[in-house]
């Protein structure tokens, strides 16, 4: 017999590699993937509602519009039952891999957006002026203020509530809101495209306006002296969502005609102020849907 046969060989050594290389080589093949980019001023939409609204609204103006082969037929199906004047308008359908539109993120967050195959880069809405509005509002009219709401979400999900409760827009400030971007859109579900967002400079001053125009404002407080099913009685009508926490400035307050609470479980301290506002609007809704 052989001497060294039975024995346990050594394992042979394997080439060291150099971990650093192969990530550094890693990283560089993820940065060859990049998503599209929308023109200067323009914002993606993404998401099957959010996208189809917009394609939709004679009012929106259309950059680019990318897709993935599956959801760019359905995309061309949709655009053919718009009107003619309106496909005219739109631009062709890019179709793009779905690694490259993966690599789109929010500007709201950075994180990756849900986008179900499609995108599209668009321009803000042409914001109507409160004057204005107010002059062709005659009748029951319910509109919606943020005092300094800046959750884009937040926002967003009001205004699908909005939409689906009645109100008529909505009134925000210039500064300490929330701009249109993908993650309002998409949160909102396409109301984005149906419900006006008004920009005021000033939201007491706004108030002052809106009830010079014969509409009572209230505010939504936890300590408000009249409970929220007391809003179905006012025909025109304006409800004040304070920002996310803080809840309604003292100058806001002062500038309400009344303060209406919504009634809790004393076990909970609060709604999400997306809740409340479509609790508020629920209950005012007797003379909305028209």
């Amino acid at each position: 017999m052989h001497p060294d046969r039975g024995k346990k060989r050594p394992a042979r050594p394997r080439p060291k590699t150099a971990p650093h290389r192969r990530q550094q080589s890693g990283d560089a093949g993820r940065q060859q993937i990049g998503g599209p980019k929308p023109p200067a001023g323009a914002y993606f939409l993404w998401g099957r509602h959010a996208v189809l609204a917009a394609l939709a609204n004679p009012e929106r103006r259309v950059a680019t519009i990318h897709a993935t082969m599956d959801a760019a037929a359905a995309l061309r199906d949709a655009v053919g039952g718009l009107p003619a004047a309106r496909q005219a308008e739109l631009p062709s359908i890019t179709e793009t891999e779905r690694r490259r539109l993966d690599a789109v993120t929010s500007t709201a967050d950075g994180d990756k957006v849900v986008h179900q195959g499609m995108l599209a880069a668009v321009w803000p809405l042409d914001a109507p002026d409160l004057e204005t509005f107010l002059k062709t509002a005659t009748g029951p009219v319910c509109l919606l203020l943020f005092d300094q709401l800046s959750d884009p979400r937040n926002v967003g999900a009001i205004l699908r509530s909005g939409l689906a409760l009645g109100a008529h827009a909505v009134v925000a400030t210039h500064r300490h809101a929330p701009e249109e971007s993908g993650a309002l859109a998409r949160a909102a579900a396409g109301a984005l495209e149906h419900l006006p967002m008004i920009r005021v400079v000033n939201l007491a001053r706004a108030i002052e306006t809106m009830q010079q125009a014969h509409i009572t404002v209230t505010g939504l407080a936890a300590d408000g002296e009249t409970v929220v099913s007391d809003l179905a009685a006012i025909e025109r009508l304006g409800i004040v969502l304070g920002a996310e926490g803080t809840g309604l400035r003292q100058l806001t307050r002062k500038h309400c005609d009344s303060l209406v609470r919504i009634e809790i479980s004393p076990h909970s301290e609060s709604l999400n102020v997306s809740v409340a506002g479509a609790i508020a609007l629920h209950a005012a809704a007797r003379h909305r849907y028209r």
